[in-house]
């Protein structure tokens, strides 16, 4: 497999105790994780947002490469898929088989976008898998955003991935399930609250998570979790504060913090049931001393750290 990206970073010696990331993928033929980029920001520009997201992928790369390795770790750099010449469907499609192929060796993908956009080739990347390999399971799409994503357009874009997700699972006679996470009511029209009541989605408004006690929020979560047997985890880093995200195409006024975050997605994961995880709408183009980049690096760092010691603990 080729890797466009040169994994580099500091070195401080030859020891396991100085062992960073960069050194250890494409370590191994059979890894746990695999890395896949999504390089468009199509999706974001046919929904007139700020183009900027399609150079995301490589950044955050360079933010995990030099993040230090606690434990033994495999992964495999599956390398990039790009929008050529505005071409979104045909490299949602090529997203799809990438994802479909590191499942089917055995290993948890990680998708860096690019716009959100990314959402339903991964998501279709997965439902092929479940489809050919594991047909009677449920999947459940765990969305944390200020968006619902339901948009109904004549073409995909960056707003519409949960409506394409909605529209596979009823072609193939599916339950639609949907949680979102961090809803922000001045960022979504009437219309859509519609549309998600329509399809029966879950969600949690970005005020009841700073405001709402952790037990009965948890409650809520585990409910839909329940429900299902495979969980999709996608992040869109505008559900973040504009201070910890500002290289976003739709900066959050409000937002959620951090602390919020990281027990939600340490609680699902203790679930066991996270098969797939991508984190979206990384904008280099707006970043400050790449904060975004760094957050998005540190999300996926803590998802595979806990993912890990999840594993071994069994």
């Amino acid at each position: 497999m080729s890797h466009s990206y040169q994994w580099k970073g500091r070195d401080d010696g030859a020891g396991v105790e100085h062992c960073r990331i960069y050194q250890v993928v494409n370590q191994s033929e059979q890894a746990d994780f695999a890395i896949i980029g999504f390089n468009s920001d199509e999706g974001v520009k046919r929904n007139h947002g700020r183009i900027g997201a399609a150079k995301a992928p490589d950044l955050i790369r360079k933010q995990l490469a030099n993040l230090p390795v606690h434990q033994p770790i495999t992964i495999q750099d599956f390398g990039n898929v790009s929008c050529i010449d505005a071409q979104l469907e045909q490299a949602q499609s090529k997203l799809a088989k990438k994802v479909m192929q590191a499942l089917e060796q055995n290993m948890k993908p990680i998708v860096f976008g690019g716009g959100h956009e990314v959402a339903y080739g991964s998501f279709n990347g997965l439902f092929q898998y479940v489809n050919q390999h594991q047909v009677d399971q449920r999947i459940g799409i765990i969305n944390f955003d200020a968006h619902f994503d339901l948009r109904n357009d004549t073409q995909a874009t960056s707003g519409t991935p949960f409506l394409q997700a909605a529209h596979l699972s009823q072609q193939h006679g599916k339950t639609f399930h949907y949680l979102c996470i961090g809803i922000a009511k001045h960022a979504n029209t009437r219309s859509l609250f519609e549309m998600a009541d329509q399809l029966g989605v879950d969600y949690v408004f970005d005020y009841e998570l700073n405001s709402c006690d952790s037990s009965t929020l948890l409650s809520k979560v585990d409910d839909f979790i329940q429900k299902v047997d495979i969980l999709y985890v996608t992040v869109d880093l505008d559900v973040f504060s504009a201070v910890l995200a500002p290289g976003v195409s739709a900066p959050a006024v409000r937002g959620i913090d951090l602390k919020t975050f990281e027990n939600l997605i340490y609680f699902i994961q203790k679930s066991g049931k996270i098969k797939l995880l991508d984190i979206a709408e990384c904008n280099p183009n707006y970043d400050k001393d790449q904060l975004t980049a760094r957050l998005a690096a540190f999300i996926a760092y803590n998802y595979i750290c806990n993912e890990n010691w999840l594993k071994n603990k069994e």
